[in-house]
C-alpha cells in the first residue's frame, strides 16, 4: 500500500516538471502573440482562423508554430503516457524513459511525414498544396494541445476510476476533435485533387506511411 503511494508521488514528481515548462511556454505564446492565441479558439465553430493567418510568411516555419511544437508534442507524448501507464503498466520498466521514448518515436513521427509530405508533394505537384495542408493541421494540434492540456492535468493527479475515466474521456475528446478537423480540411480543401479516390490515397500514403516507420523502429 504505500510503496503504490510512494510510486505516484515519485512519478509525479517530473510529470509537474514538465507540466511547468509547457504552462512556461504558453504563457509566452500568450504574451508574444496574443491576438493569434485567442483567435485558435475560434477554430472550435468556424474557419476564419485560417483566412486570418494564411499570408503569414513563412506559412509553417515560424516561432508561433515552433514555441507550439514543443507543447503539442509534450501533451501527444503524455496522452499516450497515459494511456500506458493506466492500461498497460507492465509494458515498461522505467516511466521516466518509456516517457523520453515516446518523445522520440513522435519527433520521428513528424520529421517522416513532413519529409514524406514533400515527397508526395512533388510527385503530384501539389507543393504549396501540401504546403496549405500542413498550416491546417498545424493549427488543429495547436488546437487540440490546447484543450487536452487542463484534462492532462488533471489525470496525472487523479486516481482510480476517476482516473481512468479522464484518461478515456481525454482520448476519445481528442480523437473526435481531429476526426472533426480533418474531415472539415477535406470538404472543403480538395487539395488539387478532383477525384475523391486519389485525395484519399494520398492521404492514406501521408498519415499511414510515418505510423509504419515509427512502429518498425520503436516496436517491432
Amino acid at each position: 500500500m504505500f510503496e503504490g503511494l510512494e510510486r505516484i508521488s515519485s512519478t509525479s514528481d517530473w510529470v509537474t516538471v514538465f507540466f511547468v515548462l509547457v504552462l512556461i511556454l504558453i504563457a509566452v505564446i500568450q504574451f508574444n502573440f496574443t491576438e493569434r492565441f485567442s483567435k485558435l479558439f475560434s477554430l472550435v465553430y468556424s474557419d476564419k482562423y485560417y483566412t486570418d493567418f494564411i499570408k503569414t510568411r513563412p506559412l509553417n516555419f515560424n516561432i508561433f508554430h515552433l514555441i507550439f511544437f514543443f507543447v503539442i508534442l509534450f501533451n501527444i507524448s503524455m496522452l499516450i503516457f497515459f494511456v500506458f501507464r493506466t492500461y498497460k503498466p507492465s509494458f515498461y520498466d522505467n516511466e521516466l524513459n518509456f516517457f523520453l521514448i515516446i518523445n522520440a518515436a513522435v519527433i520521428t513521427y513528424v520529421a517522416v511525414r513532413y519529409m514524406m509530405g514533400r515527397l508526395i508533394a512533388g510527385m503530384f505537384n501539389l507543393s504549396e498544396e501540401q504546403s496549405y495542408f500542413t498550416f491546417l493541421k498545424i493549427s488543429n494540434l495547436c488546437l487540440i494541445s490546447i484543450l487536452i492540456f487542463p484534462l492532462l492535468i488533471l489525470s496525472n493527479y487523479s486516481a482510480g476510476l476517476f482516473h481512468k475515466f479522464l484518461i478515456t474521456f481525454t482520448v476519445t475528446a481528442a480523437l473526435a476533435i481531429t476526426l472533426f478537423r480533418y474531415f472539415v480540411v477535406i470538404k472543403n480543401e480538395k487539395l488539387g485533387f478532383n477525384n475523391l479516390f486519389y485525395l484519399f490515397l494520398y492521404l492514406c500514403a501521408l498519415e499511414l506511411s510515418p505510423l509504419i516507420v515509427v512502429y518498425k523502429l520503436f516496436v517491432d
